[in-house]
């Protein structure tokens, strides 16, 4: 039967674009069961999509700060260098305005306010969701490309929810995605799929990389691995002549993209300080937020979320492939999957912030490993294997389909694009009663009012530890909200007019702040809703608005 664009399935002919053919060959891997594929695909993506989709709680969200941060650059004509900016200093704080920073993330900051300006808060939801979801195909490509197309897919749909922890938005998506473009021609020219001329498009993207999140570090890591690998290689192999002057060859090669994407990170308004900035930034860290700590110490604060069971469960699988395959195929071992499950499973086990990476990273290698241990070769009948890969298959679907159940009910409140309704409806009641500051707020809400506040009120604190001195968190922020005689005193110095306060925070002086305010006959309560509650002081200013608005 003719074939129409060089393709059938099952004998019949199909019609179709070949540019169409052609892309989801990329991600199916040529095989002729096309549209089984197609369908199984096209499931992947639309379900992790739908984990990515998530409403912002704009009232404990960066993102505010971010759009500041991406306005303030435009409105200036990306003047980057201007000390007296969000870029160089803690410009939005009136505690300490001449605090300095690296702004490590401004250029993710420039991109989100475009999107935000034409497409708004859901624009920007969506825009997150495909930036991961094309991470999310090209893991999976390689993945699929390391074992077999089912292999894979169970495997993508067992990782899906660690994949989708991080669903704010928050300029780490662009570490997500760089590095699976880096993973992907990294992995290319290493299985000899690419020129070397490739390797070279990871300068320019390096340079944007470290404009836009502080993981930037991973892109260097990342290659060299890959030019360790090769070292190892000949170290430990019996290479003909032919194949030891190919792999100095890419020694070679590595080892100048690697020096080259070096002097790319310096390419940033900070210079040596933005490149030295990851190994710098947790030296003054004044204040201890969840994302940063590892999961034992999570769970022993009683914070609940499925997803510590599941990296729990692949870090034992990332174990136990390495074992098997050792035991069964030793010489199919991958350095380079080695490598990446030690440091990618460490940085997850220590910081809730790095699960999604985990869970992408995972993918090809525990794809590849459980490929290597049962896999056949043409021909080969081996029951154990047959055996063994069954049982696999039927413990991902079962596993997958709990691990991925109890994701979507634990978060099933906030599902969607967009804003939270009535996230807004706080900082839309200060703007219209035209309050004035000084404001003291908590650590929480600080993007958000960042965001809404006029450009002339400044915040107390912001969800920056690193933009504050460490003694600002021990020895005044925490302080005044655990004793009132201590707040009185910060008050005096800063001559607080309003307070607004996150209504759900759950550190111990947080909780203990409201009493405080309430106890206290100079401060009267005007407003409270699911997200904030605001305080005015009892004075000539503001009488008109308390007596208003009576609580």
């Amino acid at each position: 039967m003719r074939k129409v664009a060089n393709f059938s399935v099952y004998g019949y002919p199909v019609y179709c674009i070949p540019a169409i053919k052609k892309l989801f060959f990329f991600f199916m891997g040529g095989d002729k069961k096309f549209f089984i594929k197609i369908g199984i695909f096209i499931f992947l993506l639309l379900w992790v999509g739908f984990l990515y989709a998530r409403k912002i709680n704009l009232a404990t969200a960066d993102l505010g700060r971010h759009l500041e941060n991406g306005r303030w650059v435009v409105e200036n004509d990306f003047n980057l260098f201007e000390k007296n900016s969000p870029l160089h200093e803690n410009y939005y704080s009136f505690t300490n305005p001449d605090f300095p920073v690296v702004n490590h993330h401004w250029g993710s900051g420039v991109a989100f306010h475009y999107i935000w300006k034409f497409f708004g808060f859901s624009g920007l939801s969506l825009f997150y969701i495909l930036l991961s979801l094309a991470a999310f195909a090209v893991f999976f490509r390689i993945a699929s490309r390391e074992s077999n197309f089912t292999l894979a897919a169970l495997f993508a749909f067992f990782l899906a929810p660690l994949m989708a922890e991080r669903t704010e938005i928050r300029p780490e998506v662009f570490s997500v995605i760089f590095s699976a473009i880096f993973l992907f021609l990294l992995w290319k020219y290493s299985e000899g799929k690419m020129n070397w001329r490739g390797l070279f498009f990871l300068i320019p993207l390096q340079i944007v990389w470290v404009n836009s999140h502080v993981y930037f570090f991973l892109g260097l890591f990342l290659i060299g691995t890959f030019w360790f690998s090769e070292i190892a290689q000949i170290i430990f192999q019996k290479l003909t002549d032919e194949e030891f002057t190919k792999k100095i060859k890419k020694i070679k090669i590595l080892a100048i993209v690697l020096f080259s994407t070096c002097l790319a990170s310096l390419v940033n308004p900070f210079g040596i300080r933005g490149l030295l900035y990851p190994l710098k930034i947790f030296k003054n860290y004044g204040y201890t937020i969840v994302e940063n700590k590892s999961v034992r110490f999570v769970e022993n604060y009683g914070v609940m979320n499925p997803n510590f069971s599941l990296i729990k469960s692949v870090l034992i699988l990332l174990a136990l492939s390495f074992v098997l395959l050792f035991f069964v195929n030793r010489k199919k071992i991958s350095l380079v999957y080695f490598i990446f499950s030690i440091f990618f499973g460490v940085l997850g086990w220590v910081a809730i912030r790095n699960f999604t990476l985990l869970g992408f990273f995972a993918l090809p290698a525990l794809a590849y490993n459980f490929q290597a241990v049962f896999g056949q070769k043409k021909g080969e009948i081996n029951i154990a294997k047959e055996n063994g890969i069954a049982v696999l298959y039927i413990i991902l679907a079962v596993v997958g389909l709990w691990c991925n159940f109890e994701y979507v009910s634990f978060h099933s409140e906030k599902i969607g694009t967009g804003l939270l309704p009535g996230v807004t409806q706080a900082a839309e009641f200060f703007r219209k009663e035209n309050i004035q500051g000084p404001v003291f707020n908590n650590y929480d809400i600080g993007g958000y009012l960042i965001f809404y506040l006029p450009k002339s009120e400044k915040v107390f604190v912001d969800n920056r530890p690193e933009a504050y001195p460490d003694s600002f968190f021990g020895e005044v922020y925490k302080p005044m909200q655990e004793n009132a005689d201590i707040f009185e005193k910060i008050d005096r110095v800063y001559d607080f007019n309003a307070v607004f306060f996150y209504s759900h925070d759950i550190t111990p002086w947080g909780m203990n702040l409201p009493k405080i305010i309430q106890e206290n006959p100079d401060w009267a309560k005007i407003y409270g809703d699911d997200y904030a509650v605001i305080y005015l002081k009892r004075n000539e200013a503001n009488k008109a608005t308390i007596d208003k608005y009576p609580n």
